[in-house]
């Protein structure tokens, strides 16, 4: 008899009639160390199954063990089961309804649009609703970007029970295609978040309703 290390790229590879005599495994990330009983003329197994040496000593058996047949079945069975699961989480993730996503916008994002994405925060939070909405806020010029929110405006939403914890950015193309609602904070926002439309959408595929998206506050 003859000790054997079979190693196999997943657990799927390794059959269900390992013998009984088989008191553990040394398991890694791809290796499965199993003793197996195997005469020593008979080395041969399924391709993709390496035989090395093993440590452990194996019991007299009658016959040697031949993986091939069990082994592809197990491979097979576990790629099917993966396919399932995978379709299954796609479908689940299909038909769970998509937050409405809603960005605020002032000039610099550092006070009115900060403001009003912690206030829209707070009254979403208070209704239990946070899994139904997205909510964020941008500036229509990038100076302030990566600073955070004016620490006057913070420390008077503070005085309130708010929480702003915004952190200011420029608004981008990519907002029109991934948000429903687009509030600006004055007229001349809005002028300008509509004029930064028309110059992105001849750079890149916008949607024809991205002006229908904005209103003025």
């Amino acid at each position: 008899m003859v000790n054997l290390l079979v190693t196999c790229r997943a657990p799927a590879c390794l059959p269900n009639s390992l013998p009984s005599v088989a008191p553990k495994y040394n398991i890694d990330a791809t290796r499965f160390q199993i003793p197996l009983p195997l005469s020593n003329n008979s080395r041969t197994l399924s391709p993709g199954l390496h035989l090395l040496h093993s440590p452990y000593p194996i019991p007299n058996s009658p016959k040697p063990i031949r993986l091939s047949s069990a082994a592809a079945a197990a491979a097979a069975a576990a790629a099917d089961a993966g396919e399932s699961m995978a379709t299954t989480a796609a479908a689940a993730a299909a038909e769970e309804p998509k937050p409405f996503a809603v960005l605020f916008v002032c000039l610099g994002n550092i006070c009115r649009s900060p403001a009003a994405e912690a206030v829209f925060t707070d009254l979403v939070r208070k209704r239990g609703l946070q899994s139904k909405f997205r909510i964020d806020s941008a500036g229509t010029i990038g100076y302030h970007e990566g600073r955070p929110a004016d620490s006057r405006m913070r420390a008077a939403a503070k005085r309130r029970g708010i929480e702003v914890t915004s952190i200011s950015r420029p608004i981008r193309p990519s907002d029109f295609r991934e948000f429903d609602l687009v509030l600006a904070m004055d007229m001349q926002n809005r002028d300008d978040i509509l004029s930064a439309y028309e110059r992105w959408r001849f750079k890149e595929p916008l949607p024809e309703d991205g002006p229908k998206k904005h209103c003025s506050w």
